[in-house]
């Protein structure tokens, strides 16, 4: 566990791992994490401006399918939040 920061209805966790998307809660488990970028999978990480609105976009390493090995570069897997 690094920090928490919450961004109106949702909560940003930020492990040694991982970087953790909640659902904003009384008492959030599991079951609240909507998006979950461990640390190995992501190869880019972008903060955009659009309307008044801040988004970080994710861009996570492409996994080439028939070996499973995950290639450095960039991918079809881009999740904004």
């Amino acid at each position: 566990f690094i920090a928490v920061e919450n961004i109106d209805r949702y909560c940003v966790l930020i492990s040694s791992k991982a970087v953790y998307f909640l659902k904003s809660g009384d008492c959030p488990d599991r079951e609240a994490i909507f998006l979950e970028v461990k640390y190995d999978d992501l190869y880019h990480c972008l903060v955009s401006k659009d309307h008044g609105n801040v988004y970080i976009q994710l861009t996570k390493k492409a996994v080439n399918t028939s070996s499973g090995v995950a290639m450095p570069g960039p991918s079809q897997q881009k999740p904004m939040v």
